[in-house]
């Protein structure tokens, strides 16, 4: 996910003495996957961030993209700060707090879900707990950079995921870039323990700023 900021976290921000650098993107996914279940009952949606970043590791984004869920439910939008920093060369770290709003849906923006979280990376291998602290459950992902340890000019990884309930999804991630880095163009398989068909392809092209 990219980098959004608010009013008032960038106020903050454009008072320290750190840099600040705006990123986003623009696109179009042929299905929204999200641990393991479409979220796009298979269908193609557009999807979009925008975000902002320090040199000292404070960030804040938000990221969209339509959903359908069969009901009035139009879109997800997702909000997060959090602070990331590497502790050496090999070892990095990322904590934040996210939520997961709604539009169409009877849920109020203060009611919807949240999650804190905490990632730990050594190197091509990451880890991260995600953790729902009204519902008390968490959510356990873990990823692999293969392009990092064979040193291959495109992007490839792994990842797998397990819920409290010991449902697990994995999967594989392929993507490069083109003109400049601008154009971005993904692919994922997703297996899932629950079996869903739609959940399984995913091919995406963006535009990144």
């Amino acid at each position: 996910m990219k980098k959004l900021a608010f009013a008032t976290v960038l106020g903050l921000m454009s008072s320290t003495a750190y840099a600040v650098e705006f990123d986003g993107s623009a696109g179009v996914s042929s299905n929204y996957v999200w641990r393991g279940a479409t979220q796009s009952d298979g269908k193609p949606v557009l999807q979009g961030s925008f975000g902002v970043s320090t040199e000292g590791g404070l960030y804040a984004n938000a990221w969209g993209s339509q959903v359908d869920y069969g009901d009035d439910t139009t879109a997800e939008i997702d909000v997060a700060v959090g602070f990331a920093n590497d502790i050496n060369e090999v070892v990095s770290y990322d904590v934040g707090y996210i939520k997961y709003a709604y539009t169409g849906d009877d849920i109020s923006f203060k009611d919807d879900v949240a999650e804190v979280y905490g990632t730990l990376s050594l190197g091509p291998v990451s880890g991260t707990i995600f953790r729902d602290m009204d519902n008390e459950t968490s959510y356990y992902a873990g990823s692999v950079a293969i392009s990092d340890i064979l040193g291959i000019p495109f992007d490839a990884g792994v990842f797998a995921g397990r819920n409290d309930n010991s449902d697990m999804d994995a999967g594989i991630t392929l993507g490069n870039s083109f003109i400049d880095d601008k154009i971005n163009v993904s692919y994922s398989w997703t297996w899932s323990e629950t079996d869903v068909n739609d959940s399984s392809h995913s091919v995406g092209i963006f535009y990144t700023f």
